[in-house]
């Protein structure tokens, strides 16, 4: 009998639109594979049925569309490749391995008449066995676990590849186990699994590496076994922060569990203050981009926009001179409000009737969209306004946008209409005050007191970087800021993605520090103060006031 370090398999891979039965193959893809090398994945595209297409949620997992469905064959040529494939193993049925390998036999099962015979076994099901304790035995965490990055794994070929890489990082354990041979690994999978009563989780970084960090403030790096970076984070205490991710065996949601199962070791950064881990962090995940850092990624844009916010550039000018945004959904979706568009609410819009009905409604019960300024912009950003000085306190007004997947699921009413939009008009008078500040924050100076902390701290931004860091006496008045004359044109030009998230860090860092010295029935010392020009800083109340805004 052949081992298993020696032995050639098929490794297999499909995606459909559901299923099997029910859906319809979209791609197969194959590779031929040992335990030490693989053959480069093929894939071959399947056509649809005629009038079937491809489910929204599904193309935007693979990048499948059913425009690119129909470039593909039927599904009996599909199959033809991988017959000869698994012809030129000589075994009938030839040994062949997936993951979550159910899915593919019930389309191997569907096309008995095309398809090849397959002796098919599942790596999810051979991890599960071998590292029971581990959080997650999905692709990607397997992948990750053993050591390799892999990409957005969306088409076959990719999950091919990595289902071959995971199979040769299985075959040194099963061979560990004394599991050689094919035969052998089929009995052991076939025999009922020892009774381990509820297992526990066990994470791969060891514990005396996350409790050896220090107390202190900075950032840090959960890495593969490779070295590659996973995630980076900040804390005001390393070990309490790090140690949390490790602590809860249950209410922790998937990808964390994902990234959770991949994380070998870590490195950290001291820094001075919770503050300064904060602007640190943003600025390592600009430079690392770790596949699990999303919100201050680089993958995103700045935008500028015109002075009715009815057009946007990434890049400032004379005509787009409003800004930086971080959201284009935000400005799109108010031009098309202020041009009384159905498109203002995303790209599963009401009713045309409803929306003009809750249109009216809105007008009616807030005269400043129909009196006032002629500019039709400047009428919905005052109901914005308004609707903040009364207390409105919503998602929309932290950032978030109305996205398609907060839709009504069935038709939209005129009350969730007209709800909806006043979160638009309040989204973006709080987006273009907080565009302003940032501009603002661009050319300042800062001295802040951490709770606990013997000295105070100052930092000087100057076109958005630091340009000076360090202690300071408690009470000090931070100095004038060195480009504090700098117009705003020329701010707004020296703007890229990393400074304008290092901005936003800092003023939700700002608010942090206000809202700590509030909840402090007597502070020893005023927490901040930010200067932005040569006048007196900004402290105290008038802080306050103006951060409530942005």
């Amino acid at each position: 009998m052949t081992p298993l370090s020696e032995l050639a398999i098929l490794v297999l891979d499909c995606q459909a639109t559901a299923a099997a039965p029910r859906g319809h193959l979209l791609e197969i893809g194959w590779s031929e594979a040992g335990a030490s090398s693989s053959f480069p994945a093929r894939a071959v595209l399947v056509r649809l049925p005629a009038g079937e297409r491809v489910p929204p949620a599904v193309a935007r997992v693979t990048g499948l569309t059913t425009a690119i469905a129909a470039q593909g064959v039927e599904a009996p040529d599909a199959w033809r490749g991988l017959r000869a494939a698994a012809a030129g193993l000589g075994a009938q049925p030839a040994p062949a391995i997936a993951h979550f390998a159910r899915f593919e036999a019930g389309f191997l099962r569907a096309h008995a008449g095309h398809a090849p015979a397959l002796d098919l076994l599942c790596t999810h099901r051979i991890a599960r066995r071998l590292l029971p304790g581990l959080p997650r035995a999905s692709l990607r965490a397997l992948t990750g676990y053993f050591g390799r990055a892999v990409g957005a794994l969306r088409r076959a070929a990719e999950h091919v590849e990595a289902t071959a890489f995971v199979w040769r990082e299985l075959v040194a354990l099963l061979d560990e186990e004394g599991i050689e041979t094919w035969e052998a690994l089929r009995r052991w999978l076939a025999a009922p699994a020892p009774a381990r009563g509820r297992v526990r989780r066990v994470w791969p970084m060891p514990r005396e590496t996350r409790l050896a960090l220090p107390d202190a403030p900075g950032i840090y790096r959960l890495l593969r076994t490779s070295g590659d970076v996973l995630y980076v984070g900040k804390a005001a205490s390393l070990r309490a922060r790090v140690n949390s991710h490790f602590r809860r065996q249950h209410g922790i949601d998937e990808r964390a569990l994902e990234m959770l199962s991949q994380a070998r070791d870590l490195s950290f950064q001291v820094a001075p203050s919770a503050l300064e881990a904060a602007l640190l962090e943003a600025d390592e995940i600009k430079r690392r981009t770790p596949p699990y850092n999303i919100a201050l990624s680089a993958s995103r844009a700045i935008w500028f926009a015109c002075h009715d916010l009815g057009a946007r550039s990434e890049t400032p000018s004379a005509g787009f001179r409003v800004g930086p945004f971080s959201s284009s959904e935000t400005l799109d979706q108010f031009a098309a409000l202020v041009r009384g568009d159905r498109a203002a609410l995303g790209r599963y819009p009401p009713d045309a009737h409803v929306f003009e009905t809750a249109l009216a409604r809105l007008r009616d019960a807030h005269h400043e969209v129909t009196a006032g300024p002629p500019d039709t912009h400047v009428r919905w950003l005052r109901l914005g306004t308004r609707l903040w000085r009364e207390g409105r306190r919503d998602r929309a007004a932290e950032g978030h946008d109305l996205v398609d997947d907060e839709a009504p699921r069935g038709a939209w009413s005129p009350a969730q209409v007209r709800d909806a939009l006043e979160r638009l008009a309040l989204r973006a008078a709080i987006a273009r005050r907080r565009a302003r500040w940032i501009t603002r924050l661009a050319e300042s100076s800062i001295v802040w007191h951490e709770r606990g902390a013997a000295r105070a701290r100052l930092i000087v931004i100057e076109r958005g970087d630091v340009v000076e860091q360090t202690d300071v006496e408690p009470g000090s008045l931070p100095p004038v800021p060195p480009g504090h004359l700098r117009a705003p044109a020329e701010r707004r030009a020296a703007f890229t993605l990393a400074r304008f998230d290092r901005l936003r860090v800092l003023n939700t860092e700002l608010k942090r520090l206000v809202a700590d010295a509030a909840a402090d029935a007597a502070p020893h010392v005023a927490p901040v103060a930010v200067r932005l020009g040569a006048g007196p800083p900004l402290s105290g109340v008038r802080l306050a006031r103006v951060l409530a805004w942005v």
